[in-house]
């Protein structure tokens, strides 16, 4: 059951992920190998707390041109990014009391609820999270919508390594408990919560050219911030000094955000740890060399002549 546990005498925010409080429909959960918890939407396999209903309302929303939505397979860099359009966009000072109020991720029942009404009285610009494949998309197809996404996508090996540390032992995946070895293969079978990684950033990097959808990769943010930067400020139509620029990327670094109380994320029960390294190779301290080679060969498969290509050192 949900709990309101407290660390250090200060109570949690957000209680941790309950069946009975966020699953809408327990019943329909599942339970794969070393207790790995999920339930299908749509055919793919998603956290428990991606719910029919939440789903719906996400598809329904009917998005305006000042909307943004900021998309991404789990542990791509989402988290910065909606940091980065929440500096850009507010002058840097945002009006949150944390950066998951400052959000909506309409899709959850657990850590960003929220009501149809409270949506459509939502001051501008709404800026929503996601997590979902291109046809899945917030808010129905993009093409058909005015809002503006932001997809960040970053080299799979870090994001199977880093969603592996993520996933293990939480509430959210059942307590999840195998070893290394199994979640690679939970990995590359799409087993998984959000399914298929190779489907999910194909998806949108077909898309990549449309007049309102970016497609950032998360090597480029870490290695070009400025540029990045100025091309995230350019797509959502803002005018942004040099100065703001600075004060933005000061902020953004990864220690200051782990350290600053309105993006830490530490208002979550479970997300004390939330931000590991962020760095590029971290995949080196899990892959062994065999294993490496492998995804390797199936990434070349799976991407094909797409041109979708990573840093992945």
């Amino acid at each position: 059951m949900a709990s309101n546990e407290t660390t250090n005498g200060s109570a949690f925010k957000v209680l941790e992920y309950s069946d009975e409080v966020h699953a809408e429909r327990p019943e329909d959960l599942r339970i794969g190998e070393h207790g790995y918890k999920y339930r299908l939407v749509d055919g793919r396999v998603m956290p428990p707390y991606i719910t029919p209903n939440r789903y719906a309302l996400s598809r329904a929303v009917a998005t305006r041109p000042s909307d943004i939505c900021f998309v991404s397979y789990p542990k791509s860099g989402s988290t910065w990014l909606s940091y980065i359009i929440v500096l850009l966009a507010t002058g840097s000072n945002p009006s949150g009391a944390t950066l998951r109020d400052s959000l909506h991720w309409v899709e959850s029942s657990w850590t960003y609820p929220r009501s149809a009404a409270d949506l459509e009285k939502a001051a501008a610009p709404r800026i929503f999270k996601s997590h979902m494949p291109y046809s899945m998309a917030l808010g129905g197809e993009p093409a058909k919508n005015p809002c503006r996404y932001i997809y960040i996508a970053r080299n799979p090996k870090d994001v199977c390594s880093s969603y592996y540390y993520f996933e293990s032992g939480k509430s959210w995946s059942g307590y999840y408990n195998g070893g290394w070895d199994h979640w690679l293969d939970m990995f590359t079978s799409s087993r998984v919560q959000r399914g298929d990684w190779f489907d999910h950033a194909l998806s949108w990097w077909e898309h990549r050219d449309a007049d309102n959808i970016l497609y950032l990769k998360f090597e480029d943010l870490k290695l070009d911030t400025r540029g990045q930067l100025e091309k995230i400020a350019k797509f959502l139509g803002l005018s942004v000094s040099d100065e703001q620029l600075r004060e933005v990327e000061r902020k953004i670094g990864f220690d200051q955000m782990q350290q600053t109380e309105f993006s830490a994320l530490k208002d979550v029960k479970e997300f004390n740890k939330f931000f590991r390294k962020g760095e590029i190779g971290s995949w080196k301290e899990y892959f062994t060399v065999a294993q490496s080679e492998a995804f390797d060969r199936l990434y070349k498969e799976r991407v094909g002549d797409s041109g979708l290509e990573f840093r992945f050192e």
